[in-house]
């Protein structure tokens, strides 16, 4: 799920769906978003003979993003550093995905280890690196314990860190332990 531009990793993603095939590992790959790529990508999925296995399906609402990934077996954000530099922090899809259940595979990019922890949250592996990309979407299609593991672990980290009334019931009480320290006007300052 993402915007289809170089950051996103994509063209990794369809050739690590090349080697699944070649290797014979049984899959649908479903791409959600459009961009700048969406011919390009187009192109390459069908130089491969893909077009059975890999679909681009373009932008979808919130709620049909969340109704495939709740289908899925495993997310995939195969994030780059793209040529220009650009990169992304930490993608809000992982985030989702994980808060889903959903098992994720993902890359060494910005802020993104700080959520999927190898063999822990997630896979973790560096970027542009297709073949073993493949491997681990492989292992998580073929290993139904550790896609539970990993997912329910994943889970439980989202709870904890992301949880929006946690977060502001933390950040209430830290405000209001430092209040002394914060500079209020007196009314003869203000007026």
């Amino acid at each position: 799920v993402g915007r289809l531009v170089e950051k996103k990793g994509f063209a990794d993603l369809i050739d690590a769906c090349a080697r699944l095939t070649a290797i014979d590992i049984p899959y649908k790959c479903v791409i959600l978003g459009g961009g700048d790529l969406e011919k390009p990508l187009q192109e390459k999925i069908h130089e491969l003979g893909l077009g059975d296995q890999v679909l681009l399906l373009g932008p979808k609402s919130q709620a049909e993003v969340l109704k495939v990934m709740r289908q899925a077996a495993v997310l995939v954000a195969p994030c780059i550093t793209a040529s220009t530099g650009d990169r992304d922090g930490l993608p809000t899809v992982l985030l989702e995905a994980m808060a889903c259940g959903t098992p994720c595979v993902s890359t060494k990019v910005t802020g993104i280890p700080e959520v999927v922890r190898h063999n822990d949250t997630g896979l973790l592996i560096p970027e542009q690196q297709p073949e073993q990309l493949a491997s681990a979407i492989r292992q998580l299609l073929t290993d139904g314990e550790l896609r539970v593991c990993l997912s329910s672990a994943a889970r439980k980290l989202i709870e904890e860190q992301f949880d929006i009334e946690h977060n502001a019931a933390k950040l209430r009480n830290l405000l209001a332990a430092n209040r002394s320290e914060i500079y209020e006007p007196s009314l003869a300052e203000v007026g």
